[in-house]
């Protein structure tokens, strides 16, 4: 999670070839209809605390991803545009010692050299921000005998201005 605004907590990611896009979208390419509904959970092991997000997710605009965008390190920016998040690395066969990593140093190159001089890079297409709207945040304490405490807030009404808080058994 890099930012939490009024509208809910917001991850980026590449929306071409990730797991979370065909998870979400139904395909890497956005040309089918996945499930909108996404999870987060926060662990802390040594409080023994939890805190599980649920909501409905939505891309953030371009010009929203622009300016997270534009906050990270030049070399982070070509490496959204050089990755391609998730998808299998090919080794060279010409290099015996290679695992794959030849292939991604070379398309590093390749976005070295399209944004060469330049200082402004634009986010790619397929990259970007997605928030997550809670509909559900539950907060987990760890007990003894597995004698949890468990709350959980849930959004009601209309608006959905309004929540609902209840304790839930372990």
């Amino acid at each position: 999670m890099k930012e939490l605004d009024p509208r809910g907590f917001v991850i980026y990611s590449n929306f071409g070839t990730s797991g979370k896009a065909r998870d979400l979208f139904g395909s890497a390419d956005g040309s089918s209809t996945g499930n909108p509904w996404a999870s987060l959970v926060f662990w802390w092991e040594p409080l023994e605390r939890q805190v599980r997000v649920e909501g409905r997710a939505e891309r953030l605009t371009a010009a929203e991803s622009q300016t997270y965008f534009d906050t990270r390190v030049r070399g982070s920016r070509l490496g959204a545009w050089s990755s391609r998040q998730s998808a299998v690395l090919r080794p060279d066969a010409a290099k015996p010692d290679d695992d794959g990593r030849a292939q991604l140093d070379g398309w590093v190159k390749e976005t070295e050299k399209r944004f060469e001089g330049q200082d402004e890079i634009p986010v790619p297409e397929f990259w970007g921000g997605l928030r997550i709207v809670p509909e559900r945040v539950e907060f987990w304490q760890g007990r003894q005998n597995r004698l949890h405490d468990r709350f959980v807030y849930e959004r009601v009404g209309e608006d959905k201005d309004e929540w609902t808080l209840e304790r839930l058994s372990p």
